[in-house]
């Protein structure tokens, strides 16, 4: 008996992924892990390299100790203190295999040097496993990602080219690119973490779960299909 097959949708195109994050913003860190989760079940369509969009949330002044507590409560909502914040983020990440070591974080980084090596990775498409090795380096082995030569070492770690590192050795470049991606932001009016936008068309705006991304990537591949009721997840 011939069975004869139809096509209900056309066929899926591939994912492009933007993310606007900082490499000191846990909320970042569970993010990117939770669209992982969600990239791993999807299927039969082509995901390009993530496309990073680094934005420093504290600029850190030569000389300057801020605290990570002050950092964090800076960022959390009235009433909710740090240490609350701390233990919910631990729990979170513990189911997304993130092992967050807040007792090792004295005092915050400035990130715009580690932005700009994820920059350079990006001539080798290799930005997220180096996203991946920075957020890790910091929120789990407490090394301070602001240091170049930790830098330098994570870099090396990653397996990236010698060229890649050369580049990074030499402070101006990529340096300008890096300035005007975070003044191009700011002028947007972006001020928070993380922020993914999908294929140019879907924005996710702050932390998301696994299930909202799923549903974000749907509506990315496949815009004839109608919104779900409950929409207060993409918040």
């Amino acid at each position: 008996m011939d069975t004869q097959l139809v096509t209900l949708v056309g066929p899926r195109s591939a994912v492009e992924l933007d993310l606007i994050a900082d490499l000191i913003c846990p909320w970042s860190f569970l993010g990117k892990r939770s669209l992982e989760r969600a990239l791993a079940n999807l299927i039969g369509a082509p995901v390009r390299p993530l496309r990073w969009h680094g934005l420093p949330l504290q600029e850190v002044r030569e000389g300057q100790q801020i605290a990570w507590r002050d950092h964090l409560a800076k960022r959390l909502p009235w009433g909710v203190t740090p240490e609350y914040a701390e233990r919910s983020l631990r729990e979170a990440g513990r189911a997304l295999g993130i092992q967050f070591d807040f007792d090792r974080l004295r005092t915050v980084p400035d990130t715009r040097e580690a932005h700009r090596l994820v920059k350079l990775a990006g001539r080798e498409g290799r930005q997220g496993d180096v996203v991946d090795a920075l957020f890790s380096a910091f929120f789990e082995q407490g090394r301070d990602i602001g240091d170049v030569g930790v830098l330098q070492d994570v870099a090396r770690e990653c397996g990236l080219s010698a060229d890649t590192l050369a580049a990074f050795a030499d402070p101006a470049e990529g340096r300008e690119e890096v300035i005007a991606e975070e003044k191009r932001l700011r002028g947007f009016g972006v001020v928070g973490t993380p922020n993914l936008l999908i294929n140019g068309r879907i924005l996710v705006p702050g932390p998301a779960d696994v299930s909202t991304y799923l549903q974000a990537l749907d509506q990315a591949l496949f815009p004839e299909l109608p919104l779900r009721e409950d929409k207060r997840r993409l918040h």
